[in-house]
């Protein structure tokens, strides 16, 4: 038996709020250098990502200069790991300025939806955001899009990124802005191809299902709040993170990545590949019995 690898892996980055040069965020937050770190250690990792995927609030305020500062730091990087960056609007977003100062488009205040393959992989996103409300919900025909769009099976399946996900929340605040009749949209997914869905907004890391389906909100690179604050408190925490989400022919993975934490030990992989083989014909020979 062999450790099968990925067919594809994605790297979820949310909630990143970026401000323009001499903007900061309360608590004095620096969320470029953030992003930078974050993305410094996409390209140093021993993976190659088939997409970045970044699931709304991407700036603070929605302004002109913030979407430039954004796009100054992310595409650099897309181009030299040849991924795409896939971008889903949050309520902190303009969707105006986004597609004019982020993707170079005409300006538009029409949703954000649009549907991005690379290699076999389908990935479908949704705006969920509402202008001037920080709750999210989808349009009829916004789901009556993707009912279409999923009548058709992709080869590798498919990804649904939004930026309020389909779950309640741990959180009071975050509890009280959700996506609201998410009941549509498990019936719009249910039985599809999709395999995964992908949000943020809630600045919690959690997980649950939606129409038998894994929903993962990846963890921000801003403000983290703590879910066991009491009660309605409101606790922030600097704990930024990324998500890898790995797809393999028959199942997927997603595991939190925290971004600048204290390295308590660092084993060269010359030294750890040995051990890991020995683990490897110890479950194999196992598993031959």
């Amino acid at each position: 038996m062999t450790h099968p690898s990925p067919t594809c892996t994605l790297v979820q980055l949310t909630d990143l709020h970026v401000v323009a040069d001499g903007e900061e965020l309360p608590g004095g937050v620096d969320t470029a250098a953030v992003l930078t770190d974050a993305l410094r250690a996409v390209e140093e990792a021993a993976i190659s990502p088939a997409a970045l995927v970044l699931t709304g609030d991407l700036t603070e305020h929605g302004r002109p200069a913030q979407y430039r500062r954004l796009r100054a730091i992310v595409e650099p990087v897309a181009a030299r790991l040849g991924a795409p960056a896939v971008y889903a609007a949050g309520n902190h977003d303009d969707r105006a300025a986004l597609r004019e100062h982020l993707l170079g488009e005409p300006p538009s205040d029409e949703p954000l939806d649009h549907t991005v393959r690379v290699g076999d992989l389908r990935i479908v996103v949704l705006d969920s955001t509402l202008p001037g409300q920080a709750h999210g919900a989808l349009a009829p025909e916004q789901l009556a899009r993707l009912r279409a769009e999923l009548a058709e099976p992709a080869p590798g399946g498919t990804v649904l990124a939004l930026h309020h996900p389909p779950l309640p929340s741990a959180a009071p605040l975050a509890a009280s802005i959700p996506l609201l009749r998410r009941d549509d949209l498990a019936a719009a997914v249910e039985g599809t191809d999709v395999r995964l869905v992908l949000a943020g907004h809630t600045h919690v890391v959690s997980a649950g299902t939606l129409g038998g389906v894994p929903v993962w909100t990846g963890g921000p690179l801003a403000t983290t709040l703590d879910p066991f604050a009491p009660g309605a408190a409101l606790r922030g925490l600097a704990s930024p993170s990324v998500s890898r989400i790995d797809l393999f022919p028959d199942g997927l993975i997603t595991t939190s990545v925290p971004v600048g934490a204290r390295r308590t030990s660092d084993v060269p992989a010359a030294t750890m590949e040995p051990a890991i083989a020995a683990f490897h014909a110890a479950w194999a020979e196992r598993s031959a019995v």
